[in-house]
Order: structure tokens, then sequence, then C-alpha cells
């Protein structure tokens, strides 16, 4: 039996989630204990305060990363000791996964991920390759059961992210993609992992995302402004926050993943000066309202989209909502783009309250009394916009009644 394992990117120290399967503690059940010794393949040193898990063997078997189905989980877990050693007491009877894991390491079931963009194995193949990858233990009734594992060292990926006026990046937060098909999406996260790969810039807008696959890769740097509220009785306190712009930047400080270039990442290898610069300076605020084409009045609702010229991608999007019948985009290239409404409506706006103790207290809701045509409008950036006016036409029949009403950003 092959003892070696991959390693997860679960946090030290953190609450190891469990998989389906009966608790170790119910009453009436005779219990067994697993016990071993966890090491590092780099440096053949002991993992030190690195994490086992036992996961219920039937849970991982069955998952497939394609499927939508859930899985619910329920696991054991410890810290190994200084010396790299582990005993997982009170353990019921049945089949399970030893998996470590340890910041740095490579993600046990990193071949899920490792097989996306890639033709997907069949179940038959995960599972081989599973049986091939992780000791597998059966837990008798007041048995002990001794296993090690071997934690294998992931590859990383580090550089600074700075503005386009040489000041760092600082508190961003910085994740690897991987090509799916056409595109480029996060690390896949599984139910078996406790974190993903990813990191945020330090005060020297510096970053490090380390137990990473042997795979192509992009960086992507999230610019993110938020608006929040908060409050507090003295007894408790609450509260909600949500982003109002966002723009992504990619490897080589480009705006677009089609125009960044991809790096491949080996086993186990430091890939250092992946730097991002962010064009701080080409970014422009466009602020504008949607009116009728009929009598000209201003419209009070509608769901804007800022699309690139090019091929019509979705550069950003905003809403005209209750208390300000203006729409903004923040945070925009320059560039040539397309400017579409949709959803135009003249809207009557119900404040709905939230659950008790809930913050905040109330929510609007846009109740349509009159909708509009879709309208396009192509538009260059090249500085601040303000005063932009989309005019919406009339439509010759009004939407069912069911139609979407206009969702809050």
């Amino acid at each position: 039996m092959r003892l070696g394992v991959l390693c997860s990117m679960c946090a030290l120290g953190c609450v190891v989630p469990v998989l389906s399967q009966s608790s170790p503690t119910d009453e009436g059940i005779a219990t067994s204990s697993v016990s071993g010794h966890v090491y590092c393949n780099d440096t053949n040193a002991p993992a030190r305060m690195a994490t086992i898990v036992l996961q219920p063997a039937d849970a991982v078997d069955n998952y497939r990363p394609d499927s939508s189905a859930q899985v619910t989980t329920h696991a054991e877990g410890v810290q190994t000791q200084l010396d790299g050693s582990f005993s997982i007491q009170h353990v019921s009877p049945g089949t399970y996964y030893v998996i470590a894991s340890a910041p740095g390491y490579l993600s046990p079931l990193a071949f899920f991920s490792a097989n996306l963009g890639d033709r997907l194995k069949s179940q038959e193949a995960l599972k081989e390759q599973i049986a091939n990858s992780l000791p597998r233990v059966t837990v008798k009734p007041n048995t002990s059961v001794s296993v090690n594992a071997t934690l294998e060292r992931g590859a990383a990926v580090s550089g600074t992210v700075l503005y386009d006026d040489g000041s760092p990046a600082s508190g961003l937060s910085v994740q690897a993609l991987i090509r799916q098909k056409n595109q480029w999406i996060p690390f896949p996260f599984t139910p078996f992992d406790r974190e993903i790969p990813s990191a945020r810039t330090d005060d020297k807008g510096s970053y490090r995302i380390s137990g990473l696959p042997a795979r192509e890769y992009l960086v992507e740097v999230q610019l993110n402004l938020s608006k929040f509220s908060y409050r507090s009785d003295g007894n408790s306190s609450g509260g909600s926050s949500s982003s109002y712009a966002s723009m992504p930047i990619y490897s080589g400080g480009k705006l677009r993943p089609k125009e960044a270039t991809p790096f491949l990442l080996g086993s186990g290898e430091e890939r250092r000066g992946e730097d991002i610069e962010i064009p701080a300076s080409k970014f422009h605020t466009v602020r504008g309202g949607i009116v009728s084409a009929h009598d000209g009045h201003v419209v009070n609702g509608g769901m804007l989209s800022l699309l690139n010229a090019d091929d019509k991608s979705v550069a950003a999007s905003a809403s005209v909502e209750k208390g300000d019948e203006s729409f903004t985009f923040n945070l925009i290239s320059e560039g040539n783009y397309i400017l579409r409404v949709d959803y135009a409506a003249d809207n009557d706006y119900v404040e709905i309250p939230n659950p008790p103790n809930s913050s905040p207290r109330t929510r609007t809701e846009a109740r349509p009394l009159h909708y509009y045509g879709r309208t396009e409008l192509p538009i260059h950036v090249d500085a601040e916009l303000s005063g932009v006016m989309v005019t919406v036409p009339e439509l010759s029949s009004q939407p069912n009644p069911s139609a979407p009403t206009i969702p809050r950003p």
C-alpha cells in the first residue's frame, strides 16, 4: 500500500470540517484509534503542526468536480505534534482516506483541479488516481491502526503589485487562475479543502501564492471598492458590506485575460518576479442618467452594462435605483465601449423590513410601473465623463407582469 499523500491548503489551527458518516462519539458504537507520523518530502523532516484528517472514503470516491451535486462533509482531524506524530481517538468503524495538509504543500486532491480544462477523467479513473495517491485505512471496532503520510511541496508564484506612480498596492486580493476550456477561472475549491491557494498584498505590495499543482496559470489582482454599514448596541454588533466597483488586473498589468501572458509552473517550482503594475492614472469615472424618448423625463430605474467595443464582453455594470436617478461606473480604463441599458423602468420603490436584528433593518424593492426598450450608445473614455444621457425608447407592448424587478447591486 502506498503511504504518500499530498497536502491541502488547510490553514494550520483551523477547525477541520467533517464528512458524512456516523460521528466517532455516537453512543453505543465501539470506536478505535488511528495514529502515525507525517513527513515533508522536500526536507525529510517531520511535518510539525500539520493537519491530518480522516475523510470517509465513500464521500471522496463519489465526488466529481464537474457535478453540481453537493457533498456533505463530516471528518475527524488533529494537528501533528512537533515530532510529526498524530493520534486520532474514538474513530468510528469504517474506511477512510488519511489526508495530511500544511501551507505550501499540495492539496491532497489536487488532481481534481488538475483535470479541469482537459477532458475530465471517468469516475473509475479518478477513483484509481485517489487510491494510488492517498493512504486508505479500514477501521474495525476496538482496534488501533498505524499509518504514515508524506506531504508534497507545491509550486509557488510571487511578485510585487505597484500602482503606475510607483506606490505599493497593499491589501489587495491576489489569486491564481487556471484555464478551463476557453476561459480563465479561479482555482477551484473542493468540499475537502479549507482554503484555496491565494494571497493578499502586504504593505509593500508583495504577494506569494503557494501550494500550487504543476500546470498553466494567470495571476489576477482584484481592485475592489466597497461600501458598508455597521451598528452596535453595546451587547451585540453587526453590519453588512457590498462592492460598488471592481476591476481585475492580470499578469503583466493587462486588463483582460486574453491580453495577458500565461506561465507554466513545474512541480515544486518557485517562480519569482511575476510583478503587476496597476494603471491607476488611466482609470476614470463615467456618470449619467436615463431619459425617456417619449417626453424626456428622467427614468428612475434600469440596469446598465459597459461593454468592450471589440467583442461586447462586459467591462462593468451599474444600476439606477432609489434615491439617485443617475448611474456611475467607477474604475473604467481608457478605451472604446458600448453603453447598454436593460430593464429601464419608471419604478415605485418600497421599503421591506428585514428579519429582526438584521442589518440593514430594511431592503428596497423596485416595482416597475412602466418599462422601456433596450438601447445601446457608443462612448469613448479617455477622461472623466459626466452628464452622459442615454435615451430609451417606448416598448410596443409591456413585459409580462412577472418580469424581473430591478435588483440592487
